[in-house]
């Protein structure tokens, strides 16, 4: 028997005895339930989507039972009474409501959850497509993007890109911890832009939503035009500011996390007062 909350947190299944009482000889047992999903995966392969932020949901259903005895019951005994009114800790039913989410880069194939491998593909007009790779997910072009970094890092990134002269590193941290070589502020993202030739180190936090001020918007002369804003980038060595928004208020481009790129969306940038560049980000083809 493990804590209904324990059991939540691990999304497993079981059962815990919340209330006990005694009337007359009988013991009455309330009993709290919990089943699971039956779609598989592995505990490092779920370590990886939390730490990676990919949205995701674990189906459960906790029920209220309540049971009687002619004496206090041991585990075993709660479990085959448990198991004769229909209780099983994976759920049985058919559904098309899996453990995880059916969108961006999570499927299930066969019962089995993975994640895609596409990576992160940024589009400007006027200017290469930028494709940013995953230390986990493609390992032989992050490796050789890392090797292009020429200053020593303590941690490594969680997936790097490169535009002309700068690689770019991001930060995916769980509990939005800051890697603190570069940062002593909290945010919700971070990035890093290091020049391979001089060294020179420029940063950027993101927040989700919209966390600036009525004058700070006013600064940035087309933003009130700006409608369903996912989250905003501040750059910390320059004067320059990221909006990032969702296509359209269409439910098909809804943006419930920026971090993983599951549907595409805009990023406006500001320098000094004016429009720098739109970008678009999604994810590449697999190849």
């Amino acid at each position: 028997m493990t804590d209904v909350a324990t059991l939540c947190e691990n999304h497993c299944g079981g059962w815990e005895v919340t209330a006990h009482s005694e009337a007359g000889g009988t013991h009455i047992l309330t009993l709290t339930t919990v089943s699971v999903d039956l779609h598989p995966t592995s505990t490092d392969f779920h370590d990886t989507l939390h730490n990676e932020m990919v949205t995701h949901g674990h189906r459960k259903q906790v029920k209220m039972e309540c049971l009687t005895f002619d004496s206090y019951p041991t585990d075993e005994e709660i479990e085959i009474a448990l198991t004769e009114i229909g209780f099983n800790p994976v759920i049985q039913e058919p559904t098309e409501l899996v453990t995880f989410s059916r969108v961006g880069n999570i499927r299930l194939d066969n019962g089995v959850v993975s994640q895609d491998t596409a990576p992160i593909k940024t589009v400007t007009n006027g200017q290469p497509d930028v494709v940013e790779y995953s230390r986990t997910l493609h390992p032989t072009e992050y490796n050789n993007l890392y090797n292009m970094i020429p200053i020593t890092l303590t941690e490594y990134p969680s997936s790097l890109c490169l535009k002309g002269d700068w690689v770019h590193l991001y930060y995916v941290r769980e509990n939005s911890t800051p890697p603190d070589q570069f940062f002593d502020q909290d945010f919700f993202l971070y990035s890093v832009r290091v020049n391979r030739v001089t060294s020179e180190i420029l940063r950027k936090g993101y927040n989700k939503g919209l966390d600036l001020s009525a004058e700070q918007l006013a600064a940035l002369p087309g933003s009130e035009a700006l409608e369903n804003i996912v989250a905003i980038g501040h750059y910390l060595d320059e004067l320059k500011t990221t909006i990032y928004y969702m296509r359209s208020s269409e439910p098909e481009d809804f943006v419930s996390n920026p971090a993983v790129v599951e549907i595409p969306y805009f990023g406006t940038t500001w320098e000094n007062g004016s429009i720098l560049h739109t970008r678009e980000y999604m994810r590449d083809e697999i190849t």
